[in-house]
């Protein structure tokens, strides 16, 4: 069993890591991402390339909305633009708290 450790928390997404299986999971509302140490940086650089006003469309409910794709090619992420802020955020958040772990757990 994964002993979860809250490294971000912003909005209504958390991240949290396992020191003993190295998975990151990132928890959105309905939905639950499992990442490698490796395949969660590489995640984290495509979300921050992904620009709110360059690649916005208008969901059903005719909002403004950006998707972003996942490793898994039939699951999409879609996010308002607050939404993606604090997605965002939360992910710089676990990377700077990830390398503090390393340190201290090293």
């Amino acid at each position: 069993m994964c002993e979860k450790t809250i490294i971000a928390n912003s909005g209504d997404i958390q991240i949290t890591q396992c020191n003993h299986c190295r998975m990151i999971n990132i928890w959105k509302p309905g939905v639950l991402l499992s990442f490698s140490y490796t395949q969660f940086f590489e995640f984290v650089n495509v979300a921050k390339q992904l620009n709110f006003d360059k690649y916005h469309e208008f969901g059903p409910d005719g909002n403004r909305i950006v998707m972003l794709s996942t490793p898994f090619p039939d699951l999409c992420l879609k996010f308002s633009r607050a939404e993606l802020y604090d997605f965002i955020h939360a992910m710089d958040e676990a990377v700077y708290m990830h390398k503090v772990y390393e340190i201290i757990h090293s």
